[in-house]
């Protein structure tokens, strides 16, 4: 388990994200891991408080040592590519808002 080591300036920005009521859960949850990842505490007791698995817990320490606060955030997911382009799509909302 790799140490992490936060700075008063990163602790402050995880600290106003673990706070925070208007960013989505997992966004909060991450921050939180992070934080207690900084204060030293093992993964397995931050798992067992949080009521996630080991390995959660290691993910999120990993992506944050390696991507800073960029690791927070969820990974692009491939997915099946795009079957109407972005000025189809305009053309379909102009015509439902005139009708």
């Amino acid at each position: 388990m790799p140490a992490l080591v936060l700075g008063d300036e990163e602790v402050q920005q995880l600290q106003s994200i673990a706070n925070s009521r208007s960013y989505p859960h997992s966004l909060v949850q991450r921050a939180q891991i992070v934080i207690a990842c900084g204060a030293g505490e093992t993964n397995t007791a931050i798992a067992k408080r949080m009521g996630l698995t080991g390995m959660t817990v290691g993910k999120w320490r990993k992506r944050y040592l390696d991507l800073g606060m960029d690791g927070l955030d969820d990974e692009y997911r491939s997915g099946r590519p795009r079957t109407y382009d972005d000025d189809q799509v305009a053309e379909v909302i102009n015509r439902a808002l005139q009708t």
